[in-house]
């Protein structure tokens, strides 16, 4: 099982890079016609929200998950003023 969560996780580093050659492709505004533009700055868009998504989900599986990524239940400020 370790081996198959490991050949994922490079599977999802692989499409983090060709997520990024998309991210980091320049949109000319002078050769598109503004609609081709809204378009490639929408696959842009999605682009980056997927790449933080993967991101997340590798740090997930990798148990290298930040502390402060974790649920924090807002108590209110009622008892922190005295």
């Amino acid at each position: 099982m370790e081996d198959r969560r490991n050949t994922v996780i490079l599977a999802a580093e692989k499409a983090l890079i060709e997520l990024e050659k998309v991210i980091r492709q320049n949109i000319d505004l002078v050769e598109l016609d503004p609609e081709k533009a809204k378009t490639a700055a929408q696959a842009k868009w999605v682009a980056i929200e997927d790449s933080l998504k993967i991101i997340d989900k590798i740090e997930e599986l990798s148990g290298k998950q930040n502390e402060s990524k974790k649920n924090k239940t807002f108590l209110g400020v009622e008892n922190r003023i005295k």
